[in-house]
């Protein structure tokens, strides 16, 4: 047995049950949540095999068990928010909440938040813009395991940004979501548990050498998409990182290494498309940019040609239907963590396991 599909429902009531143990139930279910819809959507660096990290952060009182977000600054169109170090997901969607508040009454908003952390993946958050008729714009800093373009020693994190663009009625929103790393470090972490071999241009040992190997990699830095991820995740750092007065660069702990707070920074923009011009207009403009796009001769070695977001849309679609695929190695720790916390998988199960 390679992997085990598991029904998206219980495996959210799973992951949410072992979460519970711990957090208060609406954000245990906040975080489960963004977890799973990570899996869901084909991103298993930022899925259900993060559950154990994340608690282990918790047990070393790293992370605060309940997230008391505070308000320290609102205007009309921005706001900063206080995570007080509690869980990155649930500031996250608060802000994105509020910025899509603040949208609706003055056209855009920007909201930041500070003393956070690891919030997911950013595109969950610019789905809920989406979803209510807004662009949503999402961003975060990272640990610095990444070095600048042409550096040997790191200063950044993989930074990732989000983008999600409504397309109208019966259209699938268009969601941008990269990190500014040629690879999302977690992934890394993915092949480790695997013991499956990564890409030469992934990351680089501690000596600044090439390599192929999880361990070697997971022990060094990942590598920036060219000089232009490089500075895309400079801009990104100072936005989450510098303007919301939450650590950046080479001052934030590394996630998994450094027995401290992470004190990560986000920032969250909401666009109502309305305060631009006609909706109708708008949507009916981006039709024919999609169709412009999706419809354009591929270059050998491609079948077609995709919009962003469109892969993670069809593995939601398959994966809906069929059940999640989760690695033998991720399963089992799944199932370790639930046990060490008094929880069964067996009573989450709704149907035997598809190999």
């Amino acid at each position: 047995m390679s992997e085990v599909k598991i029904p998206k429902d219980d495996l959210q009531q799973y992951c949410e049950a072992i979460l519970g143990k711990s957090l208060p139930e609406d954000e245990a279910k906040i975080v489960a949540e963004t977890l799973v819809d990570a899996d869901l959507r084909g991103v298993t660096s930022h899925g259900v095999q993060r559950v154990a990290g994340y608690l282990k952060r918790l047990e070393e009182e790293l992370i605060e068990r309940s997230t008391n977000v505070q308000v320290v600054n609102d205007t009309y169109a921005t706001a900063l928010l206080d995570a007080n170090n509690g869980w990155g997901q649930v500031a996250a969607k608060k802000a994105m909440e509020l910025a899509i508040e603040k949208a609706e009454a003055f056209g855009t908003a920007f909201v930041g938040v500070r003393n956070s952390n690891h919030f997911g993946t950013a595109s969950y958050y610019t789905r809920m813009a989406a979803e209510k008729g807004y662009i949503g714009i999402s961003m975060t800093n990272a640990s610095p395991m990444m070095v600048p373009f042409g550096a040997k020693e790191p200063s950044l994190g993989t930074n990732p940004i989000s983008i999600s663009i409504p397309a109208g009625e019966g259209v699938d929103t268009i969601v941008l979501d990269m990190s500014t790393s040629n690879v999302a470090r977690g992934k890394i972490m993915v092949a480790k548990k695997n013991g499956e071999s990564i890409p030469r241009n992934w990351a680089i040992t501690k000596d600044g050498k090439q390599t192929t190997n999880p361990d070697e990699a997971w022990e060094g830095y990942v590598l920036p998409m060219g000089p232009k991820g490089s500075g895309l995740a400079i801009i990104i750092d100072i936005l989450s990182g510098v303007l919301t007065g939450s650590l950046f660069g080479k001052r934030i702990p590394r996630q998994y290494d450094d027995p401290y707070p992470q004190r990560l920074g986000h920032f969250f923009g909401a666009i109502n498309i309305a305060s631009f011009g006609d909706p109708d207009v708008f949507y009916q403009s981006i039709k024919e940019k999609i169709e412009e796009t999706v419809s354009s001769e591929p270059s050998e070695g491609f079948e077609r040609v995709l919009m962003p977001g469109e892969l993670e849309l069809m593995k939601t679609k398959s994966r809906e239907e069929n059940g999640i695929p989760i690695s033998k190695e991720i399963f089992n720790e799944l199932i370790e963590t639930g046990l060490k916390y008094d929880v069964d998988i067996n009573q989450y199960l709704s149907a035997k396991l598809a190999e």
